[in-house]
């Protein structure tokens, strides 16, 4: 199944689908069209594809002066659990960041989604601070980072 697994640049034309898979995994804090369109011509923002299905998206966020890459959303349609395409997204982006000199990445996860606290700490990413009322409900984040070797 992995090989048949395509990891592409995002394109406008993917924007309804990765919109479809983004409410099916957050309710409060979902991104909109307009957004997604932002995040599409700024940033890196992969798709991974199976059978020209769309199954999950990565946006990473750059700054020139910034160490490490950020880690900004990261979503896989319920459907497609279980079958490592996070795994696969992330280790795409480690790439990356290794690509682009960057020391580490870090990301913000909202305190009580245990299973992708646990899915980060696996991947050596460690916690490193919070961020208090940062979900548009007042949820509280969690900060965590991975430094390279």
């Amino acid at each position: 199944m992995h090989s048949q697994l395509l990891f592409r640049k995002a394109d406008k034309k993917d924007i309804e689908k990765i919109i479809h898979i983004e409410r099916l995994c957050f309710d409060v804090d979902a991104f909109n069209k307009r957004q997604f369109l932002y995040l599409l011509s700024h940033n890196y923002f992969y798709v991974a594809e199976l059978k020209n299905e769309i199954l999950a998206y990565i946006i990473l966020l750059d700054s020139k002066r910034a160490k490490s890459l950020r880690l900004y959303s990261i979503a896989v349609h319920p459907h497609a659990r279980g079958m490592q395409i996070g795994q696969h997204l992330l280790d795409h982006a480690f790439k990356l960041a290794k690509s682009l000199h960057k020391e580490g990445m870090h990301l913000e996860v909202r305190d009580t989604n245990l299973s992708a606290i646990q899915f980060y700490k696996k991947n050596g990413f460690s916690f490193s601070g919070s961020k208090p009322a940062y979900y548009a409900d007042g949820a509280t984040a969690t900060i965590m980072r991975v430094c390279f070797e």
